[in-house]
């Protein structure tokens, strides 16, 4: 091998290690370290004068067209927008995020899934670690288990990337890969790494329960379902783990008041809500269990208006805020304007009308086939953190707009690349 070649080798690893370390708290890290793969990749093109290569080998990766009519129709809604100008400056996110999917699905090949797989981990334990911390200080300084675990992001965002880190380390711990004679392993695990993953994964559990959080909760129960309905031979696996979750949640509820009001009350606030909401009376202010549902509500039913006036093309990317004033007049909550309506279903119908909904649900459908397909032509820990997570993050879009953000979309195009090319090789030689 020559040692350009070498050289070359060498940075995407360290490139790729940095993208899965840093994927959980910093964008900027992440950013540079997918700036640094996609360089690796013009430069080989480059090196051997094939860059048209390049571009072909992009158009015949997975998901290559319905990525297409996804970006088109968000090209087409930002054209007709009523304010241009933020429309095209919001576009970019769209193409890089796409940029991340086609660069992993061709850097992160099959022998580097193990280096992926252990500073990933690392990552999130780094990152769980700082949560539960920043929890335990305050309850030491003040004693009160009040403040939401949260760290580098708002306790929200913060829960959804544990939950998809969760996903891995459980899948992982379920589905390890094992060492067999003359075969090199993509990612093994001994007694010492069993229970390295399994402290790996209590602590990402409760992390995620101390952010108090009610998507991240959907998520984690959406992992655990969908764990259990994968099979017969992981359920009965899965079991074990899942009741100790259970137990591991009924103990931090009755150590944790505010935990245990969180999932107690957001029945009692939704039926308020829901019985008592108008604008008259309801409440968007103050630390009830109703108002995030409240507010939430109210912007949800501003996003119908709003759809309703622009069915076809939307309001444009980025233009909810701008907007908002002429559907609400009034502050909601604790901001005067607010520039997404906490539903990732509803805000792309909203700024990119019926056709932009319809390629997000068509994109978000292929990329949960090619999952099972993967999981069908190869059992490992890859296939099913996707197989696992993308209901989960599915879910969790439904009271945001995770989607549209660097930490949780990097991460789940992450565990798709993993599992597509975890398999590639065995389906090509089908």
């Amino acid at each position: 091998m020559a040692s350009s070649e070498i050289y070359v080798k060498r940075i995407r690893t360290v490139a790729l290690a940095l993208f899965a370390f840093s994927v959980l708290f910093s964008v900027t890290a992440v950013e540079g370290a997918l700036l640094l793969l996609a360089g690796t990749l013009v430069f080989e093109r480059c090196r051997v004068e094939k860059l048209p290569l390049l571009l072909r080998q992009a158009a015949g990766q997975p998901l290559f067209r319905l990525w297409m009519f996804y970006l088109a129709a968000a090209l087409l809604a930002a054209i007709f927008a009523l304010d241009r100008g933020a429309a095209f400056a919001y576009l970019p996110s769209d193409l890089i995020k796409y940029l991340c999917f086609a660069v992993l699905l061709a850097s992160l090949k099959e022998d580097l899934l193990g280096t992926m797989s252990e500073f990933y981990v690392a990552g999130a334990i780094f990152t769980a670690t700082a949560g539960i911390v920043y929890v335990a200080w305050f309850f030491s300084s003040y004693g009160t288990f009040y403040p939401r675990a949260g760290a580098f992001s708002n306790p929200v965002r913060y829960g959804e990337i544990m939950v998809i880190a969760f996903a891995f380390v459980l899948s992982a711990l379920l589905l390890p890969t094992r060492l067999r004679d003359g075969e090199r392993s993509r990612f093994s695990m001994g007694p010492s790494g069993r229970m390295y993953y399994l402290a790996a994964v209590v602590l990402l559990f409760v992390t995620i329960l101390l952010t108090r959080t009610r998507g991240s909760f959907l998520g984690l129960a959406a992992v655990l379902a969908a764990l259990l309905a994968v099979d017969k031979q992981l359920r009965k696996r899965a079991a074990a783990l899942v009741a100790a979750f259970v137990l591991i949640g009924a103990l931090a509820a009755v150590f944790n008041p505010y935990l245990r009001g969180r999932v107690t009350g957001t029945y009692t606030g939704l039926k308020a809500a829901v019985s008592g909401f108008s604008p008259a009376n309801a409440e968007t202010t103050g630390n009830k269990d109703s108002v995030g549902i409240t507010i939430r509500m109210e912007l949800w039913k501003m996003g119908f208006r709003m759809f309703r006036d622009h069915p076809v093309s939307g309001v444009g990317p980025g233009n909810i805020k701008s907007s908002f004033k002429t559907y609400h007049p009034g502050p909601l909550g604790i901001q005067e304007t607010w520039s997404s309506v906490h539903n990732l279903y509803l805000q792309q119908l909203v700024e990119r009308g019926i056709l932009g909904l319809a390629a997000l649900l068509a994109l978000f459908g292929a990329m949960f086939a090619l999952a099972l397909r993967n999981f069908h032509a190869g059992r490992n820990a890859y296939t099913l953190w996707a197989l696992t997570v993308l209901p989960a993050y599915y879910i969790m879009n439904l009271t945001e707009i995770s989607f549209q953000h660097i930490h949780t979309s990097f991460a789940v195009f992450l565990a798709l690349a993993a599992s597509t090319n975890s398999v590639t090789s065995k389906r090509n030689a089908v």
